[in-house]
């Protein structure tokens, strides 16, 4: 996709639903909050399930509060149980994996860029990159610390990319479009084919 493409998904963000849960926006908070949970990589039906309780919240904020409560396990066993038909469905849970997929894919996608550093220049950053991110919004651009958090995420990466660019540090690829792209796929394929067949000598 074009970086404009990807920009469109700013004003027309797609409904998502997860195991038959509704996911709010995804914001900074969110991808902190997933960090520190470590639950980047979803495999099975419990991870899907805890994933899509915690993306169901508006802000990561309730999302915490609801971890921390001390009706928390309760709290489980009634949405386990509540999913239990579709957690013992390999099909669904197969489903909701994919699902999960497409949301932070429609939530996180921005344009390829590269850095302008030479290779080895750059400092190797510890933090994780969510952390670094708000550290960014916040010092750099002029984000409240009260409300970063509640910022979806998108908004956030095309606020820091483009600082980021402006600054001189990146440079952002203007992308292909879909139509480019499924015409190269389709030309791959056709060369691909043609090889197999013998049509070209070394």
């Amino acid at each position: 996709m074009t970086a404009a493409e990807l920009h469109r998904r700013l004003t027309l963000p797609d409904v998502y639903r997860v195991l038959g849960i509704r996911m709010a926006t995804f914001t900074v908070g969110h991808a902190r909050l997933l960090d520190r949970l470590e639950l980047a990589e979803i495999g099975d039906g419990s991870q899907a399930l805890l994933f899509a309780l915690l993306c169901r919240f508006k802000t990561a904020a309730d999302a915490d509060k609801w971890l921390c409560s001390r009706f928390l396990s309760w709290s489980l066993v009634l949405w386990t149980n509540r999913k239990r038909r579709l957690l013992a469905n390999p099909i669904e849970v197969t489903a909701a994996v994919e699902a999960i997929r497409d949301y932070l894919d429609a939530s996180t996608q921005v344009p390829a860029y590269y850095s302008k550093h030479k290779s080895g220049d750059g400092e190797t950053i510890g933090s994780p990159f969510s952390q670094h991110l708000r550290t960014i919004l916040i010092s750099k651009l002029g984000y409240s610390p009260q409300s970063v958090d509640d910022t979806p995420f998108l908004q956030a990466m095309w606020d820091y990319l483009s600082y980021m660019e402006a600054e001189g540090h990146i440079s952002i690829s203007e992308g292909v479009t879909d139509e480019e792209l499924k015409r190269m796929e389709a030309q791959g394929a056709e060369l691909l084919e043609r090889a197999k067949k013998g049509e070209f000598s070394c």
